[in-house]
């Protein structure tokens, strides 16, 4: 597994380009196209692209599983909850995967984000344990400056800026609306 991100990140790029540049140099030598045709061609150079891509995604990937490792460990450390590294890593892919300047607008906007995904937070309550909806309520239940303070914790492990945005005091009103309106849809 790789250590740090930042190597993790170049790994991820130069994996994207040799890999492009092989598989297309690859895909046209096996179908015996010159690569002066790629124009004529596209969707292999697509292929080739795609499947660079997802290699490059999983290297990254394995950068980052370190980062979830510390994230449970300060979530469990707070809640005195177990949470599993296989969820916290697909949450911070998520995370990561949302620009902060959507992060902003949220904010800014106070957007009822529960309210935007009620039907498929209340399709997956269906599949929650008493356990799980528990461990929900304890969460949502903590005091908000403990949740920005959290917040900021978490910030400064991972260093995704989603998580600095949302410890400002200008991002209290809009955490305070969707925490009600999570006990609304699960709790009611």
């Amino acid at each position: 597994m790789i250590q740090n991100k930042t190597t993790a990140i170049i790994l991820a790029v130069l994996t994207f380009f040799l890999g492009s540049i092989l598989l297309t140099s690859l895909i046209f030598y096996l179908l015996q196209y010159p690569l002066s045709s790629i124009p004529d061609h596209q969707n292999y150079l697509f292929l080739a692209i795609l499947a660079s891509a997802l290699l490059a995604s999983a290297v990254y990937g394995r950068g980052s599983k370190e980062r979830a490792s510390k994230v449970v460990d300060i979530l469990q450390e707070s809640f005195g909850i177990t949470f599993q590294e296989k969820v916290i890593y697909k949450v911070l892919r998520i995370i990561e995967q949302m620009p902060p300047f959507v992060v902003e607008k949220y904010i800014n906007l106070n957007i009822n984000a529960v309210e935007e995904f009620e039907n498929r937070i209340k399709d997956y309550k269906n599949k929650l344990s008493e356990e799980d909806l528990l461990k929900i309520s304890n969460i949502i239940e903590t005091p908000l400056e403990e949740l920005q303070d959290l917040l900021n914790r978490l910030y400064l492990e991972t260093g995704l800026k989603q998580f600095k945005l949302m410890s400002e005091p200008q991002a209290k009103p809009l955490i305070e609306l969707n925490i009600d309106e999570l006990k609304r849809v699960l709790f009611e």
